[in-house]
């Protein structure tokens, strides 16, 4: 058989193969196909061999440590069920979500509503009981602050070189989410050190350092700004380091980076290619070795409420690019996260499209499975280039803790939001079942509220039957273990640590069908309290077309549109007899709503969608 399969045929130049397609689209330019993206790079429509290789991920290893689904539940003994379910169905790596309150270094509370209370010994006793937890890695992310959950968890091993995984802090990612905490960054980098030093002599296959990114992916943020922004994260807790005495080899091997992917495949694909690249050369800026453990979680932002079995298909591509991207670590969303009503099936599910990818497609057996792509290769070499550009940006105006406080990262971010959000209205970008191809007999599952279980009476009673109390004048991991060993609980343990704290403006969070989903709601209320649906009539005066966008816009929103005068409850007045501030849409009027018109020009969806509030208001539908 001939090796040279295909050296027969003649070589094709660019500029030959741009007249023949400039032919088949009949008078169109050849640059009329070109897109762009969100991070405002240009995506062509024929990469060829003149765009150059750039970077060859590690191979990952063809097991199942890479699985790391978040196990969450109300109680400690729910998430003990979940943690053996995990296990059972293939899961090595126990990836606990705390509650907001532990995050915290509060007690746990009546307030949070998701997460595992752990507020004491005796609740991470409960979570891992029946578990062997020298074989099984813990995930865990701490919020601002790891010494205390690192000791927690350290108290229940009777041998703490055991204890494997991570237990981090992200202080800047917190912050970024909460916008609040009661320490200062300098006492958080201080805790850094401790749980560092702590770690290399008494748990040596624990990391403490969890730089996250989910804050900035969820409020809309492009994929060059989450790259720059873990970047910059790192680069400031290797400073901070560095500042207290630590070599830099060690605190580089106690982080682990945590991206978010979205359907966007080639675009995540290249995210995590170049972030390999990129924090290689960071950390041996630094003095440290380049080697990125990176833990990859599937978006929150993408999923949508209605049409909820086709967050599966959402989340298969996503987790495709994480594994084809190089992540070490992946946790596959629920289909019905943005629901925030997981059940086993959606568990199962979404650890079963992992199985798939390693198990049945075997995608971790190539190395760099993207390699040689010019599309991949080129998209790599920009987001790594682009995003380099904004790192050295946020590092000019002082790092990432001056640039979340002046809110400058904020108004970045919300640019990019506001463009998303508008694509979905424009249905530029299409989500299945939300603004195209929609079920309009689906009726959202609407939650009552979930009732907590009541966390107050439990510590009570479990204060009541412990020794005295320990508080801790000092951020010290060995105190906390003996502290919680003694009946400590987490709040108590941090009591004395509270200082006057940091605050700034918390990003806000976002999905990307969430406008149009509250509209379709309360047409669904509208339903129930009128009988039907709501009606748009359009009327048309004279001559000229309706904006592309109404009909759909409407539609999506639950709105039954008619093209005639009929008793309807909104009327949208288009064409050239009734042009108003020269807009295609001339007025729009509510009809028979306490007797009075009301008139919105409407230039935008944007203010189609306000002119839609405005009107389940006046109905006193509740949006």
């Amino acid at each position: 058989m001939n090796k040279y399969t295909f050296r027969e045929f003649e070589e094709v130049s660019y500029d030959e193969w741009k007249r023949l397609a400039g032919k088949a689209l009949k008078g169109k330019c050849v640059e009329s196909l070109e897109q762009k993206t969100y991070e405002d790079i240009v995506i062509k429509p024929l990469y060829t061999k003149h765009n150059q290789a750039f970077v060859r991920p590690k191979l990952l290893q063809e097991n199942k440590d890479g699985i790391a689904q978040e196990l969450s539940a109300l109680t400690p003994e729910e998430a003990n069920a979940a943690v053996k379910r995990a296990i059972a169905h293939g899961q090595s790596i126990l990836h606990l979500v705390v509650d907001e309150a532990t995050r915290q270094g509060e007690d746990s509370n009546e307030k949070t509503k998701k997460g595992i209370p752990l507020s004491c010994k005796q609740d991470i006793e409960s979570v891992l009981q029946g578990v062997d937890i020298e074989n099984h890695p813990i995930f865990l992310y701490a919020g601002y602050h790891a010494v205390p959950l690192i000791g927690m968890i350290a108290s229940i091993y009777p041998n703490t070189s055991d204890m494997k995984g991570i237990v981090g802090a992200d202080p800047l990612g917190h912050m970024a989410e909460t916008g609040h905490m009661p320490v200062t960054f300098g006492a958080c980098y201080d805790a850094m050190k401790e749980a560092i030093s702590w770690s290399r002599k008494k748990a040596p296959g624990l990391r403490t350092i969890f730089v996250r990114t989910d804050a900035y992916h969820q409020a809309g943020a492009n994929s060059v700004q989450e790259l720059a922004v873990a970047l910059a994260t790192g680069a400031e807790y290797m400073r901070e380091g560095i500042k207290r005495g630590l070599n830099p080899v060690h605190i580089a091997q106690q982080m682990m980076f945590s991206l978010c992917v979205d359907t966007q495949l080639f675009t995540e694909i290249a995210k995590l290619r170049a972030a390999r690249v990129l924090w290689k050369k960071i950390a041996e800026m630094f003095g440290a070795q380049g080697d990125i453990h990176m833990h990859v979680r599937t978006s929150g932002r993408t999923k949508t409420k209605y049409d909820p079995h086709v967050n599966l298909l959402r989340a298969t591509t996503e987790a495709f690019s994480a594994v084809i991207g190089g992540a070490d670590t992946l946790h596959v969303s629920v289909y019905n996260e943005a629901l925030c009503n997981n059940d086993e099936n959606g568990e199962r599910w979404a650890r079963n499209i992992q199985h798939i990818l390693r198990g049945e497609s075997h995608l971790t057996k190539v190395l760099d499975p993207a390699g040689g792509s010019y599309y991949i290769e080129t998209l790599t070499k920009e987001i790594a280039e682009r995003a380099w550009q904004l790192f050295c940006r946020i590092e000019q105006a002082g790092g990432m803790s001056i640039v979340l406080k002046d809110g400058w990262l904020h108004k970045e971010i919300a640019k990019v939001a506001e463009q998303r959000k508008t694509d979905v209205l424009l249905s530029h970008k299409k989500i299945i079942g939300t603004n195209v191809y929609i079920n309009h007999n689906e009726t959202s599952k609407l939650l009552t509220e979930t009732v907590q279980v009541n966390r107050l009476m439990a510590l009570q009673a479990y204060k009541a039957g412990r020794h005295a109390t320990v508080l801790l004048p000092t951020c010290d991991v060995e105190a906390c273990i003996t502290a919680f060993k003694n009946g400590a609980t987490i709040g108590e343990v941090t009591a004395s640590w509270a200082t006057q704290g940091e605050k700034m403006k918390a990003l806000p969070v976002m999905r990307d069908a969430e406008d149009i989903e509250r509209l379709r709601e309360a047409a669904e209320r509208h339903k129930v309290v009128r009988g039907s649906r709501p009606i748009a009539a359009l009327v048309k005066m004279g001559e000229g077309e309706l904006p592309f966008y109404v009909v759909s816009l409407l539609t999506a929103c639950g709105f039954s549109v008619e093209s005639q005068e009929v008793q309807a409850d909104i009327r949208l007045v288009y064409g050239s007899e009734a042009m108003h501030k020269k807009t295609a849409i001339a007025y729009t009027a509510l009809v028979g709503v306490k007797a009075n018109e009301y008139e919105r020009c409407i230039q935008h969806p944007a203010d189609l969608l306000t002119f839609l509030e405005d009107f389940y208001q006046m109905q006193e539908v509740a949006l």
